[in-house]
């Protein structure tokens, strides 16, 4: 079974700084895209990203041709995709994630857009009133590196999970924390939360969390990008799949060499006594920042450094996110 991201469009409503979506043309996979990808691969869920799904103009055709799939549906949005679905469609997805990135209405709306917030809170309002479970997304950064603990706790007064990925630096490195920023970010959120999930590979290899063998990405999940193509992370910056490819390949297509270089291991790291977890950190933040053959630039062998987090683990239950991605589900105490 193949756990599936897909962007149905990467146009959206917002301009975020941050956002790594491709901002210099409009993409939107067709209904057609979908039924040809859905009749080669056994899809177990599907998670709609990247842009503002609604604006896809055959978002609602295709939300009703995957749920007669059965397909189980999870939903990130800024808030506008919720805003234009009705109840009934709304509560075909499991899992509604809202991105809120600092704990406070002046700093969302200054970074996000004017009146995100009020956008985010009636879309939370209106989810719980559905019986929907919600989440909160935010991205790492060095704006908010400090905030993430407070944002946990503000997603816990709402009954939710909060669910935490590093800044990528598709277009820019203004964002990046810097190495003690990351660091500090995380043990800051763990002080403040109970752990659900880590499949930051560095993350939960520091944490003594253990368990992974290298990055999830790429092992049965995909993304599916506006512009048709494949890719084994939505942060990797280029493709030569398409949805055309798995006509022929259906789930060989993990065979190929472009979803087999998210785990490729440095030469530096193949002796390291975490390698066999951490898989040498992320390769696609290796690839964005030029340096693929080496370590990932947040790994304190590499850079000398001594880092261990500590934290504390919850029982709930993980959603349909953990262990496709590299993310942090946490819950807020």
């Amino acid at each position: 079974m193949v756990s599936l991201g897909i962007g149905l469009t990467n146009n959206c409503n917002l301009n975020c700084a941050h956002c790594y979506r491709d901002q210099n043309k409009i993409y939107n996979l067709t209904l057609a895209d979908i039924q040809s990808v859905c009749d080669n691969l056994d899809i177990s869920s599907i998670g709609f990203g990247t842009g503002e799904n609604g604006l896809n103009p055959e978002y609602f055709e295709i939300l009703e041709f995957l749920h007669s799939r059965q397909i189980k549906l999870t939903l990130a949005s800024n808030g506008y995709t919720l805003s234009i679905t009705p109840d009934e469609e709304l509560q075909y997805f499991g899992d509604v994630e809202f991105s809120v990135d600092f704990p406070d209405q002046a700093r969302q709306d200054e970074f996000r857009g004017e009146g995100n917030w009020q956008t985010v809170m009636a879309g939370i309002d209106r989810c719980r009133r559905l019986g929907i479970r919600v989440s909160i997304l935010a991205v790492l950064m060095n704006l908010n590196y400090k905030d993430l603990g407070d944002v946990a706790k503000l997603a816990a007064s709402f009954g939710s999970d909060f669910r935490v990925n590093a800044y990528q630096p598709m277009y820019t490195e203004a964002y990046m924390p810097s190495f003690e920023q990351y660091w500090e970010a995380y043990q800051l959120l763990f002080d403040s939360s109970e752990i659900i999930s880590v499949t930051e590979p560095l993350v939960n290899t520091f944490l003594g969390a253990n368990g992974l063998s290298g990055t999830p990405c790429g092992g049965r999940s995909m993304r599916v990008t506006p512009d048709r193509k494949l890719k084994a992370c939505v942060y990797w910056p280029d493709s030569d799949l398409t949805v055309d490819d798995l006509v022929n390949q259906k789930d060989t297509i993990f065979e190929t060499p472009l979803f087999k270089q998210t785990h490729y291991i440095p030469r530096f790291c193949k002796a390291c006594e975490y390698v066999q977890n951490c898989g040498g950190g992320c390769a696609a933040r290796r690839k964005l920042l030029h340096r693929f053959e080496e370590p990932d630039a947040y790994c304190p062998i590499y850079q000398k450094k001594k880092v261990r987090l500590n934290g504390r683990f919850s029982s709930a239950g993980k959603p349909l996110r953990t262990g496709s991605i590299c993310t942090t589900i946490v819950r807020g105490i």
